[in-house]
């Protein structure tokens, strides 16, 4: 049995990926598959193949309690000879640290067909935990105040109204706030806010639900969502609350923050052949 070991060569392939059969379904923000492929295209009955990965954190939270597999070769004798981290840290261009890489192996001995197996395509799956936070600042007026302006100032005051991010998302789930009603008529205290949360990692939410998901504000805020939220098909979701607002002025800034924790996964696929054994 042949043993076909990483050495010097593995840095050469890992540089030139794009040269081996490979491909990334983790298009997104978070932590994303960068290269998926065995180092050889095709193998020898009996021979071991290193399989590699290459997993990178784009996103702004550290990925915890990181699983990778690897699926689809089921007569192969497959043995992961590294593993992934506990952690994999995430990036900080403010003070210019880049997100973590890191790579993951496998060792796959090749099984003996009579008539060999013609580019048999397998899949690799990282599973992560991810926490995504969102902060915005929401400015409403009464009705009263804005006609308080001579008219060729009140749509213009009207435009100073509305959602500002103050931190806006950065991983799989996406979290941005709207708040339709920002005039708040005669009588009225509450404004209603829109939370909208996408999935935008290029991959899945286990069980298509967050962990946790708690809106908080200084003012008072209900919201009417039971939870855990599970997303529509897993992608999409809007949370409704209203926040309780101070027109004593005139006008008000209402703070609103949404934190979240949630499990995902991104998958990423590739293939290798067999010869026929030799006759």
């Amino acid at each position: 049995m042949k043993k076909l070991l990483l050495g010097s060569i593995l840095a050469i392939i890992i540089f030139l990926s794009g040269c081996t059969s490979s491909s990334n379904s983790s298009g997104g923000t978070g932590v994303i598959i960068e290269a998926f492929y065995p180092t050889i295209e095709s193998a020898e009955p009996g021979d071991v193949v290193d399989i590699v990965a290459r997993i990178k954190n784009t996103g702004g939270s550290d990925a915890t309690n990181i699983d990778a597999k690897i699926y689809g070769l089921g007569e192969w004798n497959v043995r992961q000879t590294s593993s992934a981290p506990n952690v994999l840290e995430a990036g900080d261009p403010a003070r210019n640290i880049q997100p973590e890489v890191v790579d993951i192996s496998w060792e796959a001995t090749a099984p003996s067909y009579r008539t060999g197996i013609d580019n048999q395509e397998f899949e690799l799956r990282v599973q992560y935990r991810y926490s995504t936070s969102a902060l915005a600042q929401i400015k409403v007026a009464s009705d009263s105040y804005i006609k308080s302006f001579p008219l060729d100032q009140q749509q213009s005051k009207r435009d100073e109204l509305g959602v500002k991010m103050q931190k806006p998302t950065d991983g799989p789930i996406s979290i941005t706030f709207d708040a339709p009603a920002k005039v708040i008529k005669a009588g009225g205290n509450e404004v209603n806010v829109i939370i909208n949360i996408q999935n935008i990692g290029g991959g899945n939410l286990l069980n298509n639900q967050l962990d946790s998901f708690a809106v908080t504000s200084n003012r008072q805020v209900v919201c009417t969502t039971s939870q855990p939220i599970k997303l529509i098909s897993g992608q999409s979701k809007q949370v409704r609350c209203k926040l309780y607002v101070d027109l004593t002025e005139g006008w008000d800034i209402i703070p609103i923050q949404v934190d979240t924790s949630y499990t995902y996964w991104v998958s990423a696929k590739s293939s290798i052949s067999v010869l026929p054994t030799e006759t």
